[in-house]
Order: structure tokens, then sequence, then C-alpha cells
């Protein structure tokens, strides 16, 4: 199954590549319709990038894309100006100590207790060292250590994932992780060559997706006279990532814009909203879209974006 909804971006891509076919006359220029792969792991869009794909196909003046929603009903959008998604960065952390009995303790520098101080100290990272009002997320997913419960063992692992809306904020998170390993295993005397080791896993990491906000103007207008107004709302950035940003290369220097597609039953969503819950979302088995409005608004919004977007600029 395509749990994140990637039958309904296909389907809108083919669905809006037939109806600009038959619509050639009301619009001029060139349009590329791209079939971006993998970005919940942020390497399509780069590894699209890496194999050429402006070589190859030519370098566009503006990159727009869609995604589904399970925050928003069906036949309606929503677009964020600005910041739309957070930048990534995967972080391996190993805290590294002396191992030997959970009876002597004191013959060891254990990194049990080290993980646990560090743990609690990344929040600080958020809370103390960002700027209240800059977005930012640390979050540590995985831990392993040790292999019995008397053994201090000698290191353990961690894996984080960390999210910010400016590269300057994930900056600091960056220095703030390395400072605060290096901290922690200070604290606890360990010697200089069991120092922390972190790694930031450049695989799985990303810049936020910035929707330019000229741009995003006129996307939103198009939307707007394609849907009605009471169908297209603004949008906050959220702190999921991925790489479709990249199309825009370093700097921006291609504007881009991403809008989101709502997919879900306008009944359901009010009552799950009422209750103060949340329907399922993509990368669940229980995301739940309703496959005809969800579609026939995909193609209508991003035929008529495109077309808005493809005529002559005086």
């Amino acid at each position: 199954m395509h749990a994140c909804g990637h039958d309904i971006h296909i389907t809108t891509l083919i669905g809006t590549a037939r109806a600009l076919a038959a619509t050639r006359k009301r619009w001029h220029g060139t349009v590329m319709l791209i079939g971006q792969p993998a970005e919940e792991t942020v390497g399509g869009a780069k590894a699209m990038l890496a194999d050429g794909l402006y070589d190859r196909f030519e370098r566009p003046d503006l990159v727009i894309a869609l995604h589904d929603t399970n925050s928003r009903a069906a036949g309606t959008v929503s677009i964020a100006s600005g910041p739309a998604l957070a930048g990534v960065s995967s972080i391996d952390v190993t805290l590294r100590g002396t191992g030997g009995h959970g009876a002597q303790p004191q013959n060891t520098k254990d990194p049990i207790v080290m993980a646990g101080e560090f743990i609690v100290q990344l929040q600080t990272i958020v809370s103390r060292q960002e700027n209240p009002q800059q977005a930012a997320v640390v979050t540590v997913g995985d831990i392993h250590g040790g292999t019995k419960r008397n053994i201090i063992p000698y290191e353990v692992k961690l894996e984080l994932t960390t999210r910010a809306l400016s590269d300057k904020a994930m900056q600091i998170i960056l220095d703030g992780v390395r400072r605060t390993a290096q901290g922690v295993a200070t604290s606890a005397g360990v010697p200089e060559d069991r120092q922390p080791i972190v790694t930031v896993l450049d695989d799985e990491s990303v810049p936020p997706t910035y929707n330019d906000p000229a741009l995003a103007a006129r996307v939103k207008a198009a939307l707007v006279k394609s849907l009605g107004a009471a169908r297209v709302f603004d949008e906050d950035p959220i702190m999921a990532s991925e790489d479709f940003g990249l199309f825009g290369l370093e700097g921006h220097k291609i504007p881009t814009v991403m809008f989101w597609l709502g997919a879900m039953d306008a009944e359901k969503l009010a009552a799950a909203n009422a209750a103060g819950t949340f329907l399922p979302g993509p990368h669940t088995s229980r995301f739940q879209p309703v496959p005809e409005p969800t579609l026939r608004t995909g193609v209508k919004a991003m035929t008529s974006v495109a077309i808005a977007l493809l005529q002559p600029r005086s």
C-alpha cells in the first residue's frame, strides 16, 4: 500500500497532465511533471537532482507541489507562506564510558547514567538556547545499551531526530547536541579517548521547505478563483519534513511552493475535531482518504494553478 497517499499524488499528476493537454491553447510555456520518490526518507529530490534532472530536462522557472493531508476535508486545500515544513537533522550519538559490574559502580564510568542525563539536558536546547519564537524539536527515538541487569556497559547508542524552521535554529540544535554530549561525558570523568561520538547523517537530513511568499500569493489567488475562498485555507508551518524544497536549489534560487490537499471525510473530520482527536494520517495503515472528491479537487487545483502561472507576464 501507499500509506502516505502517493497513489493520490500520482493520479492527480496524471489527471493534471491530461487537463493541461486538453487546454493547451489557454497557457504558454513548458510544463515538466515530476514524480518525486522517497520524500519520507528525504532522498528522492536529492537523488533526482544528483542524476542531472535539470541538466537533462532544463531548469524550471518555478516548482509547485501538492501533498494530501488528514487535517483538511476532501474538497479543500490549504497553503502556507514562508516556512512550510521543518528541516530535519538525523543524529547518532554514542556515549562511551567504562563498563564493569553493577555491584562496583565506583570502578566504572556509567554510560547508562550519562544517557539519562543527556536526554534530559537535550530539552534545554529548545527551552533555553533557541529563540522562543523559533519552532524547534529535539527527539530521542531510539536508545540501546547494556546486555544484562547487573552489568554496566561500555557504551550507549542513541538516535535523534531534530526539526527546525530555519537553518540558524538547526545549527543551534546541532551545536547544542555536541556540547551537551561533551558536557555530560566531562562531568562523568570520561577520559579523552572515550569521548562521545556525534554523527550527523547527511543522507537523512534536509533543510526546511520554504514557500516563496510572492509565488505563494499567486498560487493562493489561483486556488481561490478555481475552488472558491471558502475552500482555501491559510496553513501554519508544520514540523514534519520532506525534501521537495531541494528542487529550489541552494539559496532558494528557484521559487517553490507546496500546498496541502484535503483528503478526509468532512463529517468524520468535524467529529474528530469536536472530540479533540485526530483522524489517522499518512504513514499509518488506517489512513482513509476519500478518493473521488480528493482526486477531483487535486486535479482542478493543480491545473488551475499551472494555467494561472503559465500566462504571459506584462
